[in-house]
Order: C-alpha cells, then structure tokens, then sequence
C-alpha cells in the first residue's frame, strides 16, 4: 500500500501559483466577456420589453439582457468567481508542490547529496519525473560506491606491490609512479565520500 504525502499549505509557490490562478480566472472571465459581446453583437439590432415590478421598461436586448442577468445572477458571480479561484488553486497545488519538491531535491543532488529520494501524493503531477530522478539517485550512488571500493581495492594493490619490491629494487621513476597513483586513488575516494549516497 502506497504511503500518504500530506502538505501543509495550498501556497507553496505563491508566485507561480498566484499566476497561474490569475490566468485561469482571466481564462474563464474573457470566455464569459467574449460570449457575452458574440450575442450583443448578433442581437443589436433587436429590441427587448422587460417587465419588472409593475414597470415595462423597453430598450435594446443586449443591454436589457445584461442588466437584468447581472440584477438577477449576482450572488451566483460571486460564488461562481469564488469557486473559480478554489478549484485553480486546487489544481495549480497539483503542479506547484511537485515543483518545489523537484526544485528542493535538485538543490540536495547539487550540495552532493544522493540520499534525497522524492516522495509525491497520489494526485500529483510529475509522478514519473519523480521515479526518473530516483532512480538515477540510486544508480549514481551505486556507481560512486563501487568506484570507492575498486579504490580501495587499488590502493591495497598498490601497497603489496610496494611492500613485495624492495626498496634497493625500486628505481626513482617506478617509486614516483607508485607514489602519483597513491594520490590518486586518495583523491579519488575523497571525491566519492564528499557525496552522500542512498542505501539500496
């Protein structure tokens, strides 16, 4: 069974999300404005009588029809504009947690650390980017162990080659030689521990 991830606020991005909720509202909003002028325009040229509290009032249908749509519908824009923003603001929480998460484990890939693996909720988006950098994680870690052991492994070889050989069999050039790969294969396990890696 597959772990619950909870977050514990709905802004975790507040500039994008705050953007992206701005454009969806002004998505929806321009749809209704376009809407609305597509039939003032196909109804110019109509008049419209209304009858409201004991009073005909006459004039053109598009205005008619707007005044009366705002006059009867106005808690219904509001509510409808609430919910508007409530359900983008669902929606961009679908996109922006991962975002930040995948931006978080970046950040911990590039202090060296290996250990991050990235966790997201079941309704979340970027779920298989997710596994992509877990999995890369776990391989690079692998990697780095095994290159740490095979220079270990090395540096062990290098010290029995050197301990085998007197030091009267030994010329300068062969003795420097030894010397240069016993750096580096120092060097070489200090660059692997400066990582820290994921257990498998």
């Amino acid at each position: 069974m597959e772990k619950s991830y909870k977050r514990r606020n709905f802004f975790i991005k507040k500039d994008f999300q705050g953007k992206l909720i701005l454009g969806y509202f002004l998505f929806v909003m321009g749809g209704c404005l376009l809407f609305i002028i597509l039939l003032g325009i196909i109804s110019a040229d109509t008049l419209t009588i209304s009858y409201s509290n004991h009073d005909i009032q006459m004039g053109q249908t598009p205005i008619m029809l707007l005044k009366n749509v705002i006059a009867a519908n106005w808690i219904f824009l509001i509510i409808g504009g609430s919910l508007l923003i409530l359900a983008a603001m669902l929606i961009t929480h679908r996109i922006a947690g991962p975002l930040f998460r995948f931006e978080k484990a970046l950040d911990n890939m590039a202090a060296g650390n290996l250990n991050d693996v990235i966790h997201l909720r079941e309704h979340d988006e970027g779920k298989d980017l997710a596994e992509k950098i877990n999995v890369f994680n776990l391989g690079l870690s692998q990697k780095l162990r095994s290159i740490a052991m095979e220079t270990e492994k090395i540096s062990d070889l290098l010290g029995q080659a050197t301990s085998r050989m007197g030091q009267a069999e030994q010329s300068d050039e062969l003795r420097e030689s030894y010397r240069k790969m016993g750096e580096t294969t120092v060097k070489i396990r200090e660059a692997c521990a400066s990582f820290t890696l994921r257990d498998e």
